[in-house]
């Protein structure tokens, strides 16, 4: 899958190089991140236009209401490996974990960043956080425990611009 300055978000065929139909709309904005639930059914697509949008990949249609809640482009999106739980980044310097069922967030907003959120990724296991920032800092987050408690690592002398981490 892949976002666009369009607007929209593309289904690949891998084995055709070609798209899996036509192309996704439902943002405003470019399309700034996506992702794909381990099991391949949801794709996540986080948006200039300050919203996440989740999609059935099967049916290729939106999965509820755009979930609002950043004051800014949100810049990284990741889902948890049961699907449960969607993380996203943003421009607004903060991080936002949501409930995927309800679209409603888990938790107040993620705060320890001074600067925008570049990356956003969850370990396998669901119970650590990792946030890249423009800050040149990173923070692991324990997200098992509430609310999530972070340790910043800082070792670089310009932007976070991508982070991955496992448990």
């Amino acid at each position: 899958a892949s976002g666009s300055t369009d607007n929209t978000v593309i289904l690949w065929d891998v084995s055709t190089h070609q798209p899996l139909g036509p192309p996704l709309k439902g943002h405003t904005g470019p399309v700034r991140s996506v992702a794909l639930s381990a099991d391949g059914r949801i794709l996540a697509s986080g948006s200039k236009d300050k919203t996440v949008i989740l999609w059935d990949v099967a049916t290729r249609q939106p999965i509820g209401s755009p979930f609002k809640g950043h004051s800014g482009t949100v810049l990284s999106v990741a889902l948890s490996a049961d699907s449960n739980t969607l993380i996203s980044g943003s421009v607004d310097r903060t991080i936002m974990l949501w409930d995927v069922a309800t679209g409603q967030p888990l938790e107040l907003p993620l705060t320890g960043h001074t600067s925008l959120v570049w990356s956003v990724a969850l370990s396998a296991d669901g119970t650590l956080l990792a946030s890249g920032s423009e800050d040149s800092n990173i923070i692991l987050w324990d997200v098992s425990t509430r609310p999530p408690a972070g340790i910043s690592f800082n070792n670089y002398a310009s932007r976070v611009s991508s982070v991955a981490v496992s448990a």
